[in-house]
């Protein structure tokens, strides 16, 4: 029944992108100049809401750029990395760092060596870097300015680390453009995909992914039609796949309208894999724990919300950190659109409440569990 299953995975990029070929053609007019200017670097961003194909464009852009790197005989570098996952620039470095010069010690060196360290690898070699930061409202707009700006230290000549910033409107608009207004060449925008748009999307992937006769065009088209109401193609994806799994215990082999429908209660595009595993253990308990508070209530006081944080950890063997620890989880989480935590006047003074978003607090509950039980990432704040 499925033809490639993988093809409806997140960390898949096809090679055609419908509907994205704009942006793809002008990311790669605006770094044309590092195959002929060796003094630049070039700095842009990807502006749009989940599900708007910014990660895939900038990943099948990185495949390009570097193919084309091959052919002319230069030597270009394109690295994606999901700030999630690595939240901090040192993080960034040092494991660009171990990826391509594996012989190189880099634990236990600062920021400002890492930089060193990269720029003198990069200029032995002859060889330019874009680093590509996804959701990179974590690492700070700061941060990403000095990075930027090190090239001014390395004098004339040596711009050898361009970047390529991926964020959502809001996040761009409050805690990255005011650093980097001087920095960045360019600012591309996707915008919302139309439910036509999405018709062909998903027949696209439907193509790669099925074998004929699965999906009927009127079926696909009603995958469509639930996703245009956010307009996020990842959310239209991922109900095929859900569908894809209802048809693959079926007799007829076949996706119906109704697989559609269970697969639409099942799918919720803020709980997708790839932003839950990026949370250390200790951020998916508070997660895990927020969720089960959630359940019965519309919102509920931060400190009700770290006594079943305490409980948790004691069901899974874990000391239990400080309160302080806790609100930082709780931040990370509204950060990636989890939660909504609001800080309201009461009589007794300031009070943070958390409420979910429009994600099913059992949905959420049932994704983190099942995450932990896998083991989770490394457990450290």
């Amino acid at each position: 029944m499925f033809k490639d299953e993988s093809t409806l995975f997140p960390e898949y990029v096809p090679p055609l992108l419908p509907h994205r070929e704009k942006q793809l053609e002008h990311l790669m007019r605006i770094y044309r100049p590092l195959f002929s200017d060796k003094l630049v670097s070039v700095n842009s961003a990807l502006v749009g809401q989940a599900g708007l194909g910014k990660t895939a464009t900038s990943k099948l852009f990185g495949q390009k750029i570097e193919e084309m790197a091959r052919q002319s005989g230069s030597k270009i570098i394109f690295e994606y990395m999901y700030c999630s996952t690595v939240r901090t620039l040192p993080a960034v470095l040092r494991q660009i760092i171990m990826k391509n010069w594996k012989k190189v010690p880099v634990m236990g060196i600062t920021g400002n060596e890492l930089i060193i360290e990269l720029n003198d690898r990069l200029r032995r070699e002859n060889t330019r870097l874009i680093i590509a930061l996804d959701d990179a409202k974590l690492l700070g707009g700061e941060a990403i300015h000095g990075l930027i700006r090190s090239a001014e230290y390395f004098g004339y000549g040596n711009a050898l680390v361009s970047t390529l910033i991926i964020s959502r409107p809001e996040d761009w608009v409050a805690h990255l453009y005011p650093h980097l207004i001087e920095d960045v060449h360019s600012v591309i925008e996707f915008l919302r995909y139309t439910e036509q748009e999405l018709q062909e999307i998903l027949a696209y992937r439907a193509s790669l992914s099925f074998y004929e006769g699965v999906l009927s065009r009127e079926n696909c088209n009603m995958v469509a039609k639930i996703a245009s109401e956010t307009g996020n193609a990842r959310h239209g994806i991922e109900i095929l796949r859900h569908a894809g799994y209802l048809a693959e215990k079926s007799e007829d082999k076949k996706i119906t309208p109704e697989m559609i429908r269970i697969a639409k209660n099942e799918v919720y595009p803020e709980t997708s894999p790839e932003i839950l595993r990026g949370l250390h253990r200790h951020e998916l308990i508070a997660a895990l724990s927020t969720a089960t508070a959630l359940k019965y209530e519309v919102a509920v006081p931060i400190h009700k919300a770290y006594e079943q944080y305490r409980i948790v950890c004691e069901e899974y063997q874990t000391s239990p950190r400080s309160t302080r620890n806790f609100r930082n989880y709780i931040r990370v989480l509204a950060d990636i659109g989890l939660f909504n935590a609001v800080v309201k006047n009461l009589k007794r003074g300031r009070r943070t409440v958390i409420t979910l978003t429009d994600i099913p607090a059992s949905i959420l509950e049932e994704r983190a569990r099942k995450l932990l039980e896998q083991g989770g990432k490394d457990n450290y704040d």
